[in-house]
């Protein structure tokens, strides 16, 4: 017997609750790890549920252009 992929069960997990959870949690811990001036911002895309980290201050991007604090705090 092969193996079939039920696509439309696993867009549902990307998509659902559980993989949200997931996503938030590990975008604020980054966020936090990396200090002040870095925030997520999340969205639902058309197949899975996506975040990102980024610096919104001035201060924080400097920081990060000069000490590459996200590439550290991803490890």
């Amino acid at each position: 017997m092969e193996y079939q992929t039920n696509h439309k069960g696993m867009e549902e997990l990307a998509r659902g609750p559980v993989a949200q959870g997931l996503v938030r949690e590990h975008g604020e811990r980054l966020a936090a790890a990396a200090g002040d001036g870095f925030v997520t911002s999340y969205r639902q895309g058309k197949s899975r549920f996506g975040g990102i980290v980024y610096a919104d201050t001035w201060s924080a991007k400097h920081r990060d252009r000069r000490e590459n604090i996200l590439v550290r705090v991803l490890g």
